[in-house]
């Protein structure tokens, strides 16, 4: 079946009229992303890089898989649309049972609608997809030029191993991959992967302001390890080493208050687990807390032994150990180890900031 030239009127078999829309349409590039209504700095990267794509005059937009979705906790939000494709394709690979309660969801959604426009999807659209959703992606997508976009490789490694799984290679399908850390690169490296491009994200540190006084006080974020985080905890507060410090959890709080509360902890404890950065950390450094505990291995481009004090992955011991160490030092004498949280939050301030993203976004997008 022919189908006819957008431009001219020529009669084409449809596989070149579909060919010729792409080249002669704008390109409009198009983040999926989760539907997670909670603080997440994976989202709020894809948030960011669609609102500075557009900035600097690129046809960018955020994709969901719900009417309903969105991140609350951005405060300018980017174009968003919705698509029902990838959960299509997702609900057909999750079990009988599981999949048919998802497609009774996506007709219930099909008919119901809500506050974000469905997405019509044009020939030269660039599907730019996170590292997890990329097998389901090539089914819902099968025209479409994908890149990847990887801020945890990790997750990667899981999600390529299940796309060859299938019979699909993201390397012969995707046109270019994105990655946020040199860990990503390793990964990137590993597989042969060679169009790949280093964009350094950042995590706002001007969010985080620097506090200078702080308080006797200790918090961590257990989202990651929260059984390893209570056996921590009740360690530290059983063993009588920490002395008057609190000991308090940062969690299902606003940004704003995290970083209030942050700007007075003197000490953070870091539960990070295999991230690709690893935010919690940074912001720590950044709002002046002396930072002890895991690197979650991407976290080791900026939590060095210079700008914190990091524990061999999975040691707790370790962990426990080192930090009633700091707390005894501190008690002593402070000048090193505020020494410390001074250079890193200049650090962090410097790598991770909004310019450095916007320039790194620029020359990468170039």
């Amino acid at each position: 079946m022919e189908g006819v030239d957008p431009v001219n009127g020529d009669r084409h078999p449809p596989g070149i009229v579909s060919a010729l829309m792409r080249i002669q349409m704008p390109r409009r590039y198009l983040f999926l992303c989760p539907d997670r209504r909670t603080a997440s700095g994976g989202i709020a990267v894809i948030y960011d890089t669609v609102v500075t794509l557009r900035r600097l005059g690129y046809d960018a937009a955020v994709v969901h898989n719900s009417a309903n979705a969105g991140y609350p906790d951005y405060a300018d939000a980017p174009q968003l649309f919705y698509t029902l494709e990838w959960r299509k394709v997702w609900a057909s690979g999750i079990g009988v049972r599981a999949g048919l309660r998802e497609r009774c969801r996506l007709l219930i959604e099909r008919f119901r609608g809500g506050h974000l426009s469905r997405l019509d999807l044009r020939p030269s659209d660039v599907i730019v997809t996170p590292e997890y959703m990329l097998a389901e992606t090539m089914g819902a997508f099968p025209e479409q030029e994908i890149g990847v976009f990887v801020q945890n490789p990790f997750s990667f490694q899981k999600a390529h191993a299940h796309a060859l799984s299938q019979g699909n290679d993201i390397r012969k399908r995707a046109k270019w991959f994105i990655g946020v850390s040199g860990v990503c690169h390793d990964q990137f490296d590993l597989l042969g992967i060679r169009e790949a491009h280093h964009l350094p994200v950042s995590m706002k540190p001007e969010e985080f302001p620097f506090g200078a006084e702080k308080d006797d006080l200790i918090t961590y974020m257990p989202r990651k390890r929260p059984v390893e985080a209570k056996l921590i905890v009740e360690a530290l507060s059983g063993r009588g080493h920490i002395g008057g410090y609190r000991i308090e959890p940062l969690e299902n709080l606003p940004r704003a208050e995290i970083a209030a509360r942050l700007r007075r902890s003197r000490f953070f404890i870091s539960l990070q687990k295999a991230e690709s950065i690893g935010f919690p950390a940074a912001e720590a450094m950044a709002a002046g807390c002396i930072v002890v505990g895991y690197t979650g291995l991407g976290g080791r481009e900026y939590f060095t032994d210079e700008l914190g004090i990091p524990v061999t992955e999975d040691d707790t011991a370790g962990l426990v150990r080192a930090l009633e160490m700091a707390v005894a030092e501190y008690a002593t004498d402070p000048t090193r180890l505020d020494d410390m949280r001074t250079r890193a939050s200049a650090e962090i301030n410097r790598r991770f900031s909004r310019v450095a993203f916007d320039e790194a976004l620029r020359a990468v997008w170039k």
